[in-house]
């Protein structure tokens, strides 16, 4: 069977760019410039005749085809990801870089988050830090600490660790760019955040 598809390159570099909204997110994330995932996209674009992006001064957006194709390319990079891993284990596939504050740490299993081996296939590193800007500049993939905000275009998931209303500043924040929100890495991360952290107001 011969499968016509677009080169993986243009995918990758899509499906970076939809979950960024950013060439130059998607850029720092792949190792390239911004200039090489426009690039990429443009040849994804004229292979399928079909615009992905609209291209708007300050940003991008999603046309309907590419909100359609999103969810279904990512997904099959997340099962190339397993397949290859299962065949491979000590391939150094897509792993998060976590900035911790020592508040949260506190809170936390000892050596969290290299305490669990369900975590280890999402997670190459950890350090201590409160810096929501290193999120933002890609040198951590995410940020847990205790409270803070607000934090502008980045996405959150609150974590309650004591009984009470929503918005206790002793909450566990988890912060990362909203291309990341729902991948697999950051739900793992939460699970483990949550067994670990949240309490019942029972």
């Amino acid at each position: 069977m011969t499968y016509r598809l677009p080169s993986l390159n243009s995918l990758r570099a899509f499906e970076a760019a939809a979950r960024h909204l950013s060439f130059k997110m998607a850029a720092s994330e792949l190792g390239v410039t911004a200039g090489a995932v426009s690039q990429q996209v443009r040849k994804l674009e004229a292979s399928l005749g079909i615009a992905m992006f609209r291209r708007l001064p300050h940003g991008l957006l999603l046309t309907v085809e590419g909100e359609a194709y999103l969810p279904r390319v990512s997904k099959v990079f997340e099962d190339l990801t397993e397949a290859t891993e299962a065949i491979a284990p000590e391939i150094n596939s897509r792993k998060f870089t976590i900035g911790i504050c020592v508040k949260a740490m506190e809170i936390l299993p000892p050596n969290w988050p290299n305490h669990s081996r369900t975590l280890k296939p999402y997670v190459r590193s950890s350090t201590r830090t409160t810096d929501v800007e290193l999120v933002r500049n890609n040198e951590i993939d995410c940020l847990v600490r205790l409270g803070g905000g607000p934090y502008g275009d980045l996405a959150l998931a609150t974590i309650a660790t004591s009984p009470g209303t929503k918005g206790n500043p002793e909450d566990l924040h988890f912060i990362c760019k909203p291309g990341l929100a729902d991948c697999r890495q950051s739900r793992a991360i939460l699970e483990d955040l949550i067994v670990h952290a949240a309490v019942s107001d029972d």
